[in-house]
This record gives C-alpha cells, sequence and structure tokens, in this order.
C-alpha cells in the first residue's frame, strides 16, 4: 500500500510541478513508527480511560490501529 500511495504522490507532483521526494520506506523506519504509535496508543488509552478525556480514548484507539496497519506493512517489505 505504501507504494501505490508513493506512485499516486509522484503523479500529482509530476501534473503540479512541484519537485518533492518521497523517503524511502525500510523496515527499521516502520519498526520505529510502530513502537512510537504504540507507546502513544497505550498512554492515550491509558489515560482516556482512568481520566474524563474521551479525545485521548479515540487518540489512542486510532494509534493502535495505526500501529497494527503498520505491523502489516512490515511484513509486506
Amino acid at each position: 500500500m505504501i507504494k501505490q500511495l508513493d506512485a499516486a504522490l509522484n503523479k500529482v507532483n509530476k501534473k503540479v510541478g512541484v519537485n518533492v521526494k518521497t523517503p524511502k520506506v525500510t523496515k527499521s523506519r516502520l519498526k520505529y513508527s510502530r513502537y512510537f504509535t504504540t507507546v502513544v496508543g497505550v498512554g492515550g488509552l491509558t489515560l482516556g480511560i482512568v481520566g474524563p478525556s474521551k479525545s485521548l480514548l479515540v487518540l489512542g484507539t486510532i494509534s493502535i490501529l495505526s500501529s497494527i496497519a503498520t505491523t502489516n506493512e512490515i511484513r509486506k517489505i
């Protein structure tokens, strides 16, 4: 999915005439991203459950889902 997104962004950049280079995706970068989003997700879920903030609960849930999606992308590479 990352490769498809990069290809679409490159097409848009060429049509608009903008020269933007997207960074290369590596397993180590994806693993770092997965670690970071998992930490943010667990923290958000914990604070959302313990405290009155529903927005942190939503942020934590989205971060955990992002971590799961990143794990699937790591397996594809």
